[in-house]
C-alpha cells in the first residue's frame, strides 16, 4: 500500500540520517552546526523548528506522491507526466520572478524553453487523452463478452 511504503522508506532514511548525525556530524557539531547558526543570528531552537517544518513538509510531499501513484490511471506514468508539467511550470515561474533580477539570461523564458514548453505540454495533452479514451474503453468492455454492464446495454 502507499502508507506501508512511505513508512518503509522514511524509516529507511530516518535510520540512515541518524547514522550519520551519530558518526560524523556529533563530532563535528561546533564547526558544521553550532559556529553557522551562531554566525547567521539564529539559535539552534529557531533551526530545529524550521528543520522539523521541512519534515513535516516532505512528509506531506512523500504521502501525496504516494497516494497519487495509487489513484490516479497509470501510475508512475502518470506521475512522470506531471513532473513534466512541474518543469513547465517551473520554467515560466522562474523566468516572471528571476529575468532581469538574479543571475543571468539563463533566468530568463528563452525560444528553446518555448519548444520544451510545447513538447511537453503537448506530451501531457496527448497522454490525458490516450488515458481518457483507454477509460471509457474499459468502461464499454466489461471483458470478453460484450453483454450489458454497469447500466450501457451493448
Amino acid at each position: 500500500s502507499p502508507r506501508l511504503n512511505c513508512a518503509v522508506q522514511g524509516v529507511v532514511a530516518t535510520s540512515l540520517y541518524a547514522i550519520w548525525q551519530v558518526v560524523y556530524t556529533r563530532p563535528h557539531f561546533k564547526e558544521l552546526i553550532l559556529n553557522p547558526v551562531t554566525a547567521s543570528g539564529t539559535t539552534l531552537t529557531m533551526a530545529l523548528g524550521v528543520l522539523l517544518s521541512l519534515s513535516a513538509a516532505n512528509l506531506v510531499h512523500a504521502t501525496s506522491f504516494f497516494e497519487l501513484l495509487r489513484s490516479f490511471p497509470g501510475g508512475a506514468t502518470s506521475a512522470g507526466v506531471m513532473k513534466g508539467l512541474q518543469a513547465v511550470l517551473v520554467f515560466l515561474a522562474t523566468s516572471l520572478v528571476f529575468c532581469g533580477r538574479s543571475g543571468g539570461m539563463e533566468m530568463c523564458f528563452t525560444i528553446d524553453k518555448f519548444f520544451s514548453m510545447v513538447i511537453v505540454l503537448g506530451g501531457v495533452l496527448l497522454f490525458a487523452k490516450a488515458t481518457e479514451m483507454q477509460e471509457k474503453k474499459k468502461r464499454m468492455d466489461c471483458g470478453y463478452h460484450r453483454i450489458a454492464c454497469e447500466g450501457n446495454v451493448v
